[in-house]
Parts: structure tokens; C-alpha cells; sequence
């Protein structure tokens, strides 16, 4: 009597090893993606708060519009936002604003994907009184008011002190302390 140890075939096998190769490859996307999502819930949560401890004088508006050039809106974290309040106002999230509606805004949000608008958007704002902020690199040498930069999963930010003062835009002193960089960088 012969027993075989092994009850698959070796076409069987081969499908199985890739079978549990291609779900190793599934859960390690499954776990970049969350850590994806984290991080973009993390910036929305910064671009909240700059939303409460930065002043906008003169601005009266009864909403306080948070929008984005292009269609990065950090996995849609942004719209978390939408309806909250701010300084008193609710917060109303657009997306893919034009670039002659962008004075409509209080903050702007540039992603990273979306960067080669970066340049146009800090023309177009240039002494404005709308926040500029963006994940691109090098946002802050490119004329935005706000880095937002990913450091040993942390995220933190830069500002731009040169261009908030030429935006008449005031950041309290709380949350410049809490900036890694505020720099009088030139746009």
C-alpha cells in the first residue's frame, strides 16, 4: 500500500504558494494603504487647527472655506472638515477650485500630486489673505505659507514667515512654537 505525503499535485502546489503570495501582497498593500490614510487624517487634522490659531483680518465671511487645487484632497480626509467650526464659522471643503476663484478661499491646499500647480496658485494669491499650505517638498521655498512634511512617521511643518506677513496673515505664537521651521524664507 503506497500513501502519498503529498495530496496536491505540483501544478496544485505552484497555484497555492501563489495563491498565499499574491494575499501577503494584498495585506501589505491593505497596511500601506492604512498607513496612508493615517497620515492624510493627521494633515487634515493640522490644516483644522491652522484653520483656529491663524488670523484672517478684515475677512468677515460667514463661512470659511478650505479648498484644494486640483484633486488631491489627502484620500478625501479633508472633507472630515466640512461642517465643523472655525473661528466661529463653519468650514465648507472645495475641491478643484479654479485658479480666479481661489481669493474666495481661506486656506488653499496644494497636494503634492498636484504640485505643478504650486507655482501658479503663489502667483495668483501673491498678498492675498488666503492660506497657502501644501505636502509638496519644497513648498515653502516655492512661496506657500505652510510645508506639511512627513519625519519618521510624524508629520510636521514649516512656515513661511516672509509670505504670511506679505498675506497679511497672523499664526499665534502657540502654534509658530510648534513649527520645526519658521524661517523668513524668500518666495
Amino acid at each position: 500500500m503506497k500513501f502519498n505525503l503529498l495530496p496536491y499535485t505540483a501544478q496544485q502546489a505552484r497555484q497555492w504558494v501563489s495563491l498565499v503570495f499574491m494575499a501577503c501582497i494584498a495585506m501589505a498593500a491593505q497596511a500601506q494603504s492604512a498607513n496612508s490614510m493615517a497620515e492624510y487624517r493627521v494633515k487634515a487634522a493640522y490644516i483644522y487647527n491652522f484653520a483656529k490659531y491663524v488670523d484672517w483680518p478684515g475677512v468677515e465671511a460667514k463661512e470659511f472655506h478650505v479648498c484644494t487645487a486640483g484633486r488631491d484632497d489627502l484620500g478625501g480626509a479633508l472633507f472630515a472638515l466640512d461642517r465643523r467650526l472655525a473661528q466661529g464659522r463653519e468650514i465648507q471643503v472645495r475641491q478643484n477650485v479654479a485658479l480666479d476663484q481661489l481669493k474666495d478661499c481661506q486656506i488653499i491646499f496644494v497636494g503634492d500630486r498636484d504640485s505643478k500647480l504650486l507655482t501658479s496658485v503663489v502667483r495668483q494669491l501673491l498678498g492675498a489673505p488666503v492660506l497657502i499650505v501644501s505636502d509638496n517638498q519644497q513648498a515653502v521655498e516655492a512661496g506657500a505659507h505652510i510645508a506639511l512634511a512627513s519625519v519618521d512617521d510624524r508629520v510636521e511643518f514649516d512656515v513661511n514667515l516672509a509670505t504670511l506677513q506679505r498675506a497679511n496673515l497672523k499664526a499665534s505664537s502657540q502654534m509658530l512654537k510648534l513649527a520645526r521651521t519658521t524661517k523668513p524664507t524668500k518666495p
